[in-house]
């Protein structure tokens, strides 16, 4: 059986970008204020693919990518993907704690951070479609990977 997630119309792919474009809006100003910058954000984009060509939304299967995974609890029980591209990852951390990272190697506190700022774009993201929906969501607590993408 096809799995209707991906069968959406234009109208339902609509809908789920604006959800993100709140959900993103809630996120960018939650980490303005962790990390005292401005934040500028982009239209989310919304692809509804298998679950085995996810990696290719990224960049593809060897693109080495911070993973942090939330279950969706509630009304429509799921989960969530946050997948990061090494790069972005490092500049996000550099950010935080103005520092350079020449590794691909993380310490607890930079593991600690990213599966916050995980959680705070998922929480967000769940917080606008909630609102949108009136369903009662929320996330576990985060878990972080950092492998590539096709191993996620």
């Amino acid at each position: 059986m096809a799995d209707p997630l991906l069968k959406l119309n234009e109208f339902q792919l609509s809908v789920l970008r604006e959800i993100g474009n709140i959900g993103a809006g809630h996120a960018a100003t939650a980490l303005s204020v962790l990390m005292q910058k401005d934040i500028e954000m982009n239209v989310p984009r919304v692809h509804v693919v298998p679950l085995n060509e996810i990696d290719e939304v990224i960049g593809g299967a060897e693109q080495l990518v911070v993973g942090v995974f939330l279950r969706v609890e509630g009304d429509f029980p799921g989960s969530m993907f946050l997948m990061i591209k090494m790069s972005s990852a490092k500049m996000l951390l550099k950010i935080l704690f103005g520092t350079e990272k020449d590794s691909d190697e993380f310490s607890e506190l930079e593991m600690s951070a990213l599966m916050e700022i995980g959680n705070i774009l998922g929480g967000s993201y769940l917080s606008a479609f909630s609102d949108f929906t009136g369903a009662n969501l929320h996330p576990s607590v985060p878990a972080l990977s950092i492998d590539m993408a096709g191993a996620m």
